[in-house]
C-alpha cells in the first residue's frame, strides 16, 4: 500500500498596500493545516496583484508561472490561503490542469477526518453543503442541461443544477431538524446539573493547549499536537481543592469542584458555515459561568490570534457579558520562552495566568481564580484591555525581537 502523501503546494495573496510579514504568517498557519490534513507541503509562494480578478483571482499569468514552479516539485494540488468561488477555482484548475482548494475546503477537510461521533459528523455534513450549494453552478457546469426536452410531458423540465440545489436543500433541511434535536437534548442536559456546581468552558487558538489543561484539572483528555483535534464538547468534574481559608481558618473543608468544558478551536478566517454548524457544540461556550481563553505565548502571533478569539467569542453571542460570565486569559507554554519574554508578557497582560500544562506551571493560581467562583461569581474587578478591545502594545513578535508599536483593534 503506498502511503507517501500527496505533494501540494501553498498561495497567497498580496495587495499593493499589503505588508509580507502578515503573508508569511498566513502561509506559515496554511502549511500547518495542511500537514494536519495529511498533505505534503514541497513549495508555497506569494502572488502580487494590484486588484482580485473575477474570473481566476490571480493572474492567468501568474497562474500559468505558478504551475510550472509546483510542477517542478511535484505537487498535484494547489491550496489558496484566500477564499475561492466556484467558478474562481474551476478557472485555475483549468488553466494549471492541477486541483485547486482554498483555505476553507481544507479546513472543512480537516474537519471531516477529525468528526468521530455522528452530531460531529452531521455538523461538518452541514457546513460541507453550505459551503457547496452557492459553488454549484462554478464547479458543475454540466448541470445546466434541462431534464426534459421534446416528446416528453411538461414542457423542457428543470435543469440537473436545480435538481441538484433541491437535493442539497432537502439535505440541509434534514441536517439543521438533526441538529436542531441535539440542541435541546444538550438543553435538558444542562438543565439537569446542580446549580451549585459552576460550569467553566476552555475556549482559544487551535492547539493552544485546552485538552492539555483539561487533563490538568480533571485527568481527562488526551492531548494531541494537531490543529482542531477536539470537535465534540468533552465535559467532565475537576476538582479545586478543600473549602477552607487558611488565612481566616474559615471553611467547611469540603472539596470544591466544578464542570470543565473542552470546545473546538478557532483560527483565523474560521469558515462562517463551521461557526454555524457548530452552533450546538458551541452553546456550551455560551451557557457557561466562566471562560478560560487559552492562548500559545510561545507563538509569534499571539496578539493576532487574541484578536481571532475574542471576534470569534461575539459571533457565537458571547459579548458584553463580563459580569455573569467572567474570563481570564492563560498564556501557555511558556516553558518554550525566554524569561525576558515572560517579563514582556506579565507587563502586557497583568491580569494573565502564564502556564506551563507540561509541568503544571500555573495550575494551583487557576484553581485558586475558579474558588473564587463559589458559591457565586468573583467579585467585580477592572476589565482587562484584550476584553475590552483597547490598542495596547504589542508582545514580541519573535524570539529576537521584544516590542513593536501595533495599530487598535
Amino acid at each position: 500500500m503506498n502511503d507517501i502523501p500527496i505533494r501540494c503546494f501553498l498561495i497567497a495573496h498580496q495587495g499593493p498596500r499589503e505588508c509580507q510579514d502578515p503573508i508569511e504568517d498566513h502561509l506559515a498557519e496554511l502549511y500547518q493545516l495542511a500537514v494536519s490534513c495529511g498533505l505534503q507541503v514541497v513549495g508555497q509562494k506569494r502572488l502580487k496583484r494590484p486588484k482580485i480578478s473575477s474570473q481566476t483571482f490571480y493572474g492567468p499569468g501568474q497562474i500559468e508561472e505558478l504551475t510550472l514552479d509546483a510542477r517542478a516539485v511535484g505537487a498535484r494540488i494547489l491550496i489558496c490561503d484566500d477564499e475561492l468561488s466556484g467558478s474562481q477555482s474551476v478557472a485555475i484548475e483549468r488553466l494549471s490542469k492541477m486541483i485547486c482548494m482554498d483555505r476553507t475546503r481544507l479546513i472543512l477537510k480537516i474537519f471531516e477526518q477529525r468528526a468521530k461521533t455522528k452530531e460531529a459528523k452531521a455538523q461538518v455534513e452541514l457546513a460541507r453543503l453550505q459551503y457547496e450549494l452557492p459553488r454549484l453552478k462554478g464547479v458543475w457546469r454540466h448541470l445546466s442541461r434541462q431534464g426534459g426536452g421534446l416528446g416528453l410531458r411538461g414542457g423542457a423540465g428543470e435543469t440537473q443544477l436545480e435538481v441538484e440545489r433541491r437535493i442539497y436543500g432537502q439535505k440541509i433541511s434534514a441536517l439543521k431538524k438533526e441538529l436542531s434535536h441535539v440542541q435541546r437534548v444538550r438543553d435538558t442536559q444542562r438543565s439537569g446539573r446542580s446549580p451549585a456546581i459552576p460550569r467553566v468552558a476552555l475556549v482559544g487558538y487551535t492547539n493552544a493547549g485546552k485538552t492539555s489543561l483539561l487533563k490538568q484539572l480533571t485527568g481527562a483528555g488526551e492531548p494531541e499536537d494537531l490543529l482542531f483535534a477536539t470537535l465534540d464538547t468533552t465535559t467532565r468534574r475537576a476538582w479545586l481543592g478543600p473549602d477552607y481559608d487558611e488565612a481566616t481558618g474559615r471553611g467547611t473543608g469540603e472539596p470544591k469542584t466544578c464542570l470543565v468544558s473542552d470546545t473546538v478551536g478557532f483560527i483565523r478566517k474560521l469558515p462562517h458555515q463551521l461557526v454555524a454548524a457548530f452552533r450546538s457544540t458551541l452553546s456550551e461556550v455560551r451557557t457557561s459561568d466562566a471562560l478560560l481563553v487559552i492562548l500559545d505565548a510561545s507563538s509569534l502571533d499571539l496578539r493576532d490570534h487574541l484578536k481571532t478569539v475574542t471576534q470569534t467569542l461575539k459571533t457565537i453571542g458571547c459579548e458584553d457579558n463580563f459580569e455573569s460570565q467572567p474570563r481570564i486569559l492563560i498564556l501557555n507554554q511558556v516553558d518554550k520562552i525566554t524569561r525576558p519574554q515572560r517579563l514582556d508578557l506579565a507587563r502586557h497582560y497583568p491580569g494573565a495566568i502564564q502556564m506551563s500544562t507540561h509541568d503544571g506551571l500555573g495550575i494551583d493560581e487557576l484553581k485558586n481564580w475558579l474558588r473564587e467562583l463559589m458559591p457565586g461569581p468573583p467579585k467585580p474587578r477592572d476589565l482587562e484591555w484584550w476584553e475590552l478591545g483597547d490598542s495596547r502594545p504589542i508582545v514580541m513578535k519573535n524570539p529576537q525581537r521584544t516590542l513593536v508599536e501595533v495599530k487598535s483593534f
